[in-house]
């Protein structure tokens, strides 16, 4: 009962959050046209991303590879871009796992929860007094660890997945410590998704339980730092605009038909994301 409660605020927070990006479109209708970039073309590109995006795969990873393909904008508003793109999507898996009421403890999720909601919101305000060097520099060290993070884990579990529902104790220390750090790290623009996957399996939390505090307890991230994201306006409104409509789309399309990958399958998929992000970044001027 209590994880349909908290759906509610967040659907909510997320319908605001598209609002306002839409808004904000409308306002600087001259900045829009002339930023890189079709729209007819980042719409579907964003419906894909979101989809896929419903079975636990980084959005962060997708829309960065899709942004350096297509240089869209400077690395400066990359960051910024990520968050907003993911407010209104996000908002959407989170409500559609919260609102089923998934298996898992509203303790755990809550705490985890809190700690990334902490970290994201400072992290917000030390992401816009770096430069695009420093936050490529950064995104790529981080990328780095993150890929070296989910090896371990996969040697550590030998594929075998957990059947926890809740932490407790030190579990729940590590979980909350590590949550607080990479909400921090993630408003720099940098994927955590597969090191939140990577940590919950890690600490013997069942797969759909790993799903749940995944795009969940994941969300509390953007929804703190994206305020000072949409106040600042240092984001590429183009492919936020199409994020919010035709990617909540693909978000509500990937929940509907409730995309299942096996961990396996997710894991590969994920090392090569990864890998090829690394090295679009690498390569970027």
């Amino acid at each position: 009962m209590l994880l349909r409660i908290i759906s509610f605020p967040i659907l909510i927070a997320g319908i605001i959050y598209g609002i306002a990006i839409i808004y904000s479109a409308y306002r600087n209708k001259a900045q829009v046209c002339a930023e890189q970039g079709s729209f007819a073309a980042l719409g579907p590109l964003e419906v894909i991303i979101y989809f896929f995006a419903a079975s636990g795969i980084s959005d962060f990873l997708l829309n960065t590879l899709m942004i350096k393909k297509l240089k869209l904008m400077e690395d400066d508003k990359l960051p910024g871009t990520l968050v907003a793109c993911c407010l209104v999507p996000s908002a959407i898996f989170s409500f559609s796992l919260l609102h089923k009421g998934a298996a898992i403890d509203p303790v755990s999720l809550l705490s985890c929860a809190a700690a990334i909601a902490i970290g994201s919101y400072i992290g917000s305000l030390m992401a816009g007094k770096f430069d695009g060097k420093s936050i490529k520099k950064i995104m790529v060290f981080a990328l780095a660890a993150s890929f070296a993070i989910l090896v371990v884990k996969i040697i550590i579990t030998r594929g075998a997945a957990g059947e926890l529902t809740s932490l407790t104790g030190i579990k729940l220390i590590i979980a909350v410590v590590i949550c607080f750090i990479t909400g921090l790290i993630n408003m720099f623009g940098i994927p955590m998704k597969p090191t939140w996957t990577a940590l919950f399996l890690i600490l013997g939390l069942s797969p759909i339980s790993t799903l749940t505090m995944v795009l969940s307890v994941g969300y509390f991230g953007p929804l703190t730092g994206g305020i000072n994201v949409i106040r600042s306006g240092n984001y590429h409104k183009k492919t936020a605009l199409a994020a919010s409509t035709f990617g909540a789309l693909g978000a509500v399309i990937g929940v509907l038909l409730a995309v299942s990958i096996s961990q396996g399958v997710l894991n590969i998929v994920l090392l090569l994301v990864m890998a090829l992000a690394i090295f679009t970044m690498l390569r970027s001027k």
